[in-house]
C-alpha cells in the first residue's frame, strides 16, 4: 500500500493521485493561516495557524474527511473585556457526496475544505468567556441588587407600592 502525502494550500486538497491510482485514502496534515478579514463579524479577535491532521477516504461516489483541528483563538472576557486565549481542538467527519447540491464541489479533481473547517472553530466559539482573574460577580451595588429565581422573597418597587392601596382583595 503506498501512501501519498498531498500539499495543502490554501485546504485545496488535489484528488488527482486518489482518482488515477485507486488508492482509498490520503492523509492530510498543514496548517490554515487565517485571514485577519475572517474575523471582522465574528467574537474571535485573534486565531493562530490552524493545525490539521487526518485523511480523505474515496468512498465510490463520495468522500468522506475524517480530520482533527486545533488552535488558540483569542476572546474577549464578559467582565473585563481583557484578551483571554482558549484552546479548541475538534473532530470533524464530513462526508462529501459529487451528486449532492448541499456539499462542496469538486472542481478540476480539487477539493476546498476551507469551509468546513472554517464553520467547525465558528461553531465552537463559546458564547462568553471569563479571564481566569475576573473577579466574582457583584450581586449588589449602590442603589441595586441582583435577583435571581433562587431569591425566595419578593420584591416590591417603591414607587408602585402606593398602587396596591387602590387594590381590593
Amino acid at each position: 500500500s503506498i501512501i501519498y502525502h498531498i500539499k495543502v494550500v490554501f485546504m485545496k486538497i488535489d484528488l488527482t493521485k486518489m482518482i488515477y491510482n485507486g488508492l482509498y485514502k490520503l492523509p492530510i496534515k498543514g496548517k490554515i493561516v487565517i485571514p485577519n478579514d475572517m474575523l471582522i463579524n465574528t467574537s474571535i479577535k485573534e486565531i493562530t495557524p490552524v493545525k490539521v491532521e487526518g485523511f480523505i477516504y474515496n468512498n465510490d461516489s463520495d468522500y468522506e474527511l475524517d480530520i482533527r483541528i486545533n488552535g488558540v483563538m483569542t476572546l474577549l472576557c464578559a467582565r473585563t473585556l481583557k484578551k483571554v486565549n482558549r484552546p479548541f481542538d475538534i473532530q470533524i467527519d464530513e462526508i462529501i457526496d459529487e451528486n449532492s447540491d448541499n456539499s462542496l464541489e469538486i472542481i478540476q479533481n480539487s477539493l476546498d475544505i476551507f469551509p468546513i473547517v472554517w464553520q467547525n472553530i465558528l461553531v465552537d466559539v463559546p458564547l462568553r468567556v471569563l479571564a481566569p482573574d475576573a473577579k466574582e460577580e457583584l450581586t449588589s451595588g449602590n442603589g441595586w441588587r441582583l435577583i435571581t429565581e433562587d431569591t425566595n422573597e419578593e420584591v416590591i418597587d417603591p414607587r408602585l407600592a402606593k398602587l396596591k392601596d387602590y387594590i381590593k382583595e
